[in-house]
């Protein structure tokens, strides 16, 4: 029994710390890093390459190889009658010297070997930015569930004094019940952004295995401004250096152009090989028999050479097939560069807009607030009535959610960027993270 209750509480301690919750951005982007299949699968593909760069370049060594035989004979026959016992044993040599096919294959495998580690880079990134999104994903839906929250408690206390003045006949029941109507419409709404952070806490759960619960918010002093330095044309160039997706079908290319030299040397140069071997045999066989008996030692050495010179015409048409190829291979780069100059272009131009609208919307703040003011004082001295001033104190917590969401889409459009242009690095997701302080 006691064995039991220690169990089940090592069971639950163990537990408990498989849940412990990871709250800060860097923890979600490593635990999913640790956790998903997708990316392990891509590392032992890389692992896999690894090693059949090791199986190919054996090609180009020396294979020598030992073979032995015993054997058993016997003849019956109306002129012979005997039995004979054989063995041999035999070591043999075959060393390519000269081989262009097995030299490009060699490059072959190492270009696969590189565009596997690239694709594990490029899953890497992409599995980072899914992390981050959603990481910010639940920030955003909480940022507009605090906001409901305080809209409630605001349109509460609005209630609370609505039915105070009613109680007491300073207002209509018509007053009560557009000021009841209010308070029910956002207690709506905050069930509804409710439903938004839990569903955006299951995905993190989904894709970290942990529950995050103490959500924090983006730090009011984050700068909403660009690099002044940055331009279209330098951020395209860096994706041209750095993003995975472009090398990988660079790789691509290169592997397309190695093999029409495949092609090239397989049907249209020779291969010279040193060949050679060392044997021994014996023979015993019964004294009935004219064979002689004894043991053989044998070595020869030589040097062959093939050499291709027809085969139908699919020589040269395996070699205009991988030309075609390899030109299919250009071409599909060329598409995906116009894609990604696209997608910076893009991305560079909203998060200008982004920035206008920021600053634009802290202007709108500030206009509403003024106006929410001018809605209660002329509500006390009756020249505005409950629904304009239940109206202002709508529109002045609108905009300030609105005002929280543009700063997290700012956020996500230049994760967005740094991925584009292949500078998702594990440096920037820590620098983000200082960003991200406790709620209060």
């Amino acid at each position: 029994m006691k064995k039991h209750i220690i169990s089940t509480l090592i069971a639950a301690a163990t537990i408990s710390s498989a849940t412990v919750h990871a709250e800060s951005l860097y923890d979600v982007y490593k635990l999913a890093i640790q956790t998903d299949p997708g990316l392990r699968a891509a590392a032992a593909t890389y692992n896999a390459q690894k090693e059949q760069v090791t199986v190919t370049k054996g090609s180009l060594y020396p294979s020598i190889s030992l073979n032995g035989s015993l054997g058993y004979a016997k003849n019956d026959t109306p002129t012979t009658n005997y039995d004979a016992k054989t063995n041999a044993v035999s070591l043999d040599l075959d060393y390519p010297i000269y081989s262009p096919a097995l030299n490009y294959g060699v490059d072959a495998v190492e270009l696969n070997y590189k565009s596997a580690g690239v694709s594990y880079d490029n899953k890497k990134e992409n599995l980072s930015l899914t992390a981050l999104t959603d990481y910010f994903n639940l920030l955003m839906a909480q940022s507009t569930l605090n906001t409901t929250l305080s809209q409630v408690k605001s349109t509460k206390s609005e209630l609370d004094q609505v039915q105070k003045q009613y109680d007491v006949g300073l207002v209509s029941i018509t007053d009560l019940q557009d000021a009841q109507a209010e308070y029910d419409a956002v207690k709506v709404t905050e069930l509804t952004d409710r439903s938004n952070v839990a569903y955006a806490q299951k995905v993190l759960l989904q894709l970290t295995g942990r529950v995050i619960t103490n959500i924090p918010e983006l730090s009011k002093s984050y700068p909403i401004k660009l690099d002044p330095t940055m331009t279209v044309d330098s951020l395209i160039q860096q994706a041209i250096k750095n993003n995975k997706e472009l090398s990988i079908l660079d790789i691509s290319v290169q592997s397309a152009e190695n093999n029409i030299d495949i092609k090239k040397a397989s049907g249209r140069t020779p291969t010279v090989s040193i060949t050679g071997s060392l044997s021994r045999s014996n023979s015993q066989s019964n004294p009935n028999t004219s064979t002689p008996d004894g043991t053989y030692n044998k070595g020869a050495i030589g040097l062959a050479v093939n050499m291709p010179l027809y085969s139908g015409g699919s020589i040269n048409a395996s070699i205009r097939q991988a030309a075609a190829e390899a030109e299919a291979s250009r071409e599909s780069r060329d598409s995906a560069l116009q894609s990604i100059e696209l997608n910076i272009r893009s991305l560079f131009l909203e998060l200008q807009t982004s920035v206008a609208r920021i600053h634009a919307q802290q202007v709108l703040i500030k206009s509403r607030q003024s106006a929410l003011e001018a809605s209660k004082a002329g509500y006390e001295v009756g020249t505005r009535n409950l629904v304009e001033l239940l109206t202002a104190q709508s529109n002045l917590f609108d905009a300030r959610n609105a005002y929280q969401q543009y700063r997290y889409s700012f956020v996500l459009q230049k994760l967005q960027l740094l991925e584009a242009t292949g500078d998702l690095t594990e440096d920037k997701i820590k620098g983000l993270d200082k960003w991200l302080v406790a709620t209060k």
